[in-house]
């Protein structure tokens, strides 16, 4: 006779579900006592004070989070662009936020390019969201493992010039990244790459593209991916990059805080569930967007996408 005692059988999952949200700009540039601004910072607060202090809207991105907690995603990635400037106090008001939202555990982060807006912005303005970074040797990607999803995070933030918002990887970071989709291939995990600027080409301007988008491409043809998460676009999209075994998804997400009535640009997220059936891998992307009349989400698509993992 089996003893009572006997642990119960723990059956690994099958699905994964995973939010992703993009481009916050969730703090106010302005609220920090005596605020100096450099170079082309003051750029960016005239184009704040006319027009995007009108479209990132604090409430839309409370309604958000309320509505990505009822969704209850076990794993968030967000893909930059919390600040405005890159000023110091929006940073701390951006861990502010952050501490609220979900645990450090539950959460992959990237920088955006407003958060490397000037030469040491990021640098100095990153110790604040230490709990919600992982500490990696310079110019590597950062790493979460969280079960059969491999997570790797990739900075495209470098400070740019007034008028651009350009981002690049470098060739240290894009041959760690192919060491790591290896290493994740051969495990049997499926691995979400996410980052700040769209991976695939013609989706923004020269202004804001990556500047070795190419060179990324490469690393994808030769070693695949599962799915690619980014931001930047500021709308909903989804394109494809070759890969060895089959087309690989590169899926963007719109502001979150955006009440933008242009198509594909009003604020809202991605919900992926995925799901291994056998050797294969099987991905649902929802996209949830913001309805101005009721103040709430609703959904505005669903597909279902293969991949290789």
């Amino acid at each position: 006779m089996a003893s009572s005692d006997t642990a119960p059988t723990i059956v690994a999952p099958t699905t994964w579900s995973l939010a992703h949200l993009s481009d916050l700009h969730l703090t106010d540039p302005l609220a920090g006592a005596g605020v100096r601004l450099r170079g082309k910072q003051w750029l960016g607060r005239i184009s704040w004070r006319r027009r995007r202090i009108h479209i990132h809207q604090p409430a839309v991105l409370s309604a958000l989070v309320t509505d990505l907690r009822a969704q209850s995603p076990a794993h968030v990635a967000i893909s930059g662009d919390l600040v405005q400037l890159g000023l110091p106090h929006e940073f701390e008001q951006a861990a502010d936020w952050l501490a609220r939202f979900v645990p450090p555990a539950q959460l992959m982060l990237v920088p955006g390019n407003h958060e490397a807006y000037l030469p040491g912005s990021w640098p100095q303005g990153q110790d604040h969201w230490r709990p919600y970074l992982i500490e990696t040797p310079q110019g590597e990607p950062s790493l979460q493992r969280r079960d059969k999803l491999l997570l790797i995070g990739l900075s495209s933030a470098v400070p740019t010039l007034a008028g651009l918002a350009s981002g690049t990887l470098g060739s240290a970071q894009l041959q760690a990244l192919e060491t790591a989709l290896a290493q994740g291939a051969s495990e049997g995990l499926f691995r979400v790459v996410v980052l700040h600027h769209p991976a695939a080409p013609d989706l923004v301007g020269w202004r804001k593209h990556l500047t070795d988008q190419r060179q990324f491409a490469a690393v994808i043809a030769r070693q695949g991916a599962g799915v690619i998460l980014h931001g930047h676009a500021h709308r909903t999209t989804l394109s494809r990059l070759p890969g060895p075994h089959g087309p690989v998804a590169v899926i963007g997400a719109p502001s979150a805080s955006a009440l933008d009535t242009r198509p594909g640009r009003m604020a809202g997220y991605n919900l992926l569930r995925i799901e291994q059936l056998g050797r294969d891998w099987q991905m649902q992307l929802g996209r949830r967007t913001y309805r101005p009349h009721t103040r709430d989400f609703e959904w505005l698509e669903h597909c279902n996408l293969t991949s290789s993992g």
